[in-house]
């Protein structure tokens, strides 16, 4: 198994090569995902108001998890992991990395969205230690359950 290191990404550069890895593993939602019309502006404001954490395995991206101080916790979003590169703990390590910048900012709470369609997703971050603590649906898309992880 080859390995990857989880980076916060900062760089200007290679913000297309990160938009295309999340493309694709987004790519296969039904009904399709909202990412898939986000551009490289897009992401370079998530970049400039907020944290990009990527998995990186030598000079290619293999995951990524997009992070912001939101309401008094880290919202994190688009978790993202190239389809090649799943099931190889890169979701486990971008999860622990995020706690540790929501520790450095002194934010008690991890927060995301995960689909109400995607039952996998709600599974896996159950396991990963998040509670559902509400829902909601906006502007006619997918409703969702709102998660929450209670950092100790």
């Amino acid at each position: 198994m080859q390995a990857f290191t989880i980076r916060h990404w900062t760089s200007r550069g290679r913000l297309g090569d990160i938009m295309a890895m999340v493309h694709a593993a987004f790519a296969g939602l039904e009904p399709p995902s909202g990412v898939l019309t986000e551009t490289v502006a897009d992401l370079a404001a998530r970049q400039r108001d907020g944290i990009v954490l990527v998995a990186l395995s030598g000079a290619e991206f293999v995951g990524s998890l997009f992070c912001a101080h939101k309401d008094g916790s880290l919202y994190l979003t688009r978790m993202a992991t190239r389809p090649d590169w799943q099931r190889r703990g890169i979701g486990r390590a971008l999860l622990r990395a995020a706690e540790e910048e929501a520790q450095r900012m002194g934010l008690l709470t991890l927060r995301l969205r995960v689909r109400k369609t995607l039952p996998e997703n709600l599974a896996y971050f159950t396991k990963a230690g998040f509670a559902v603590v509400g829902e909601g649906q906006e502007n006619g898309r997918t409703p969702f359950d709102v998660m929450e992880k209670v950092l100790g």
